[in-house]
């Protein structure tokens, strides 16, 4: 494994040597970049349609990130996306170069692992920890150099739980909105009846914004979310539980297991007993 320069500060682990393309999982390169230490200050990344998936993590020092028309001002404990297809451009600011670790991968499920944990247009993400991802690698290269299978089985493992991470302290970031907050009543009341004006009023809204607000990050309006954890808790009820129809109502609090049983219908196209019957665990 040889180490190349890219830019006058950028130092890499290159293990292209070792790619091929049925690999689920692959590291192709694992670089740094100390603009400070040559004050590098012309330091500077553009590509077109890029053809690589990268994971940069600014360390110390600040700039700038354009990808897919838009901007990002990132500074130390900023992780940022470099997406396969992506158009982008990436520099330090002259006046405080930044000190960098970066990541080249390639393969299905790091592709897909972006996908699913990363939400569509999100390519940045600001004061997260990911010392322990490049530590990590290079705790791992220095074990297993010699044998590339096992290097690359526990790399897999531990960018998956670096993904889980990001998606988690994305999901955190919103989790004081008013709509996460009506999101978390709902949730929490779905054996209850719970109205939109008690929302409303618990939380000092009128219950046009509580609709709106909700509606606006979440797609559907309190009342339809709500109706889906009960239907949801109630395909659950009775895949895996002995309830009776009566029960499974009283314990989600309908009216009686004669309206239940026509909500569940017209949420599932099926009444509870056929559903229990075609999908009892």
């Amino acid at each position: 494994m040889n180490v190349k320069k890219i830019n006058l500060s950028d130092n890499a682990l290159v293990l292209w040597n070792y790619y091929s393309p049925d690999m689920p999982f692959f590291i192709g390169m694992i670089g740094s970049s100390d603009c400070r230490s040559i004050k590098d200050d012309n330091y500077y990344v553009e590509r077109t349609n890029s053809q690589i998936l990268a994971i940069e993590y600014i360390k110390k020092g600040s700039g700038t990130l354009c990808i897919n028309g838009k901007n990002f001002k990132v500074s130390e404990g900023s992780v940022f996306f470099l997406t396969k297809g992506s158009n982008h451009k990436y520099f330090p600011d002259k006046d405080n170069l930044w000190v960098k670790d970066w990541l080249i991968i390639d393969g299905e499920l790091a592709h897909k692992m972006v996908d699913w944990y990363l939400p569509k247009d999100t390519f940045c993400i600001n004061e997260f920890n990911a010392e322990y991802l490049f530590s990590g690698l290079e705790d791992l290269y220095n074990t297993y150099k010699e044998d590339f299978e096992e290097f690359i089985k526990y790399s897999t493992l531990l960018f998956c739980s670096f993904m889980v991470d990001v998606n988690a302290a994305l999901s955190r970031k919103g989790k004081n909105s008013v709509a996460y907050k009506i999101k978390y009543m709902l949730d929490y009341s779905s054996h209850e009846n719970l109205s939109v004006k008690e929302i409303a009023d618990k939380l000092h809204y009128s219950v046009n914004y509580v609709i709106r607000t909700f509606k606006k990050q979440f797609g559907c309006t309190p009342a339809q979310y709500y109706i889906k954890r009960k239907m949801d808790l109630a395909k659950m009820y009775l895949r895996t539980s002995d309830y009776t129809l009566s029960e499974i109502s009283d314990k989600l609090n309908f009216i009686d297991q004669h309206y239940f049983s026509n909500a569940f219908r017209r949420y599932t196209g099926m009444t509870p007993s056929v559903f229990r019957a075609k999908f009892r665990s």
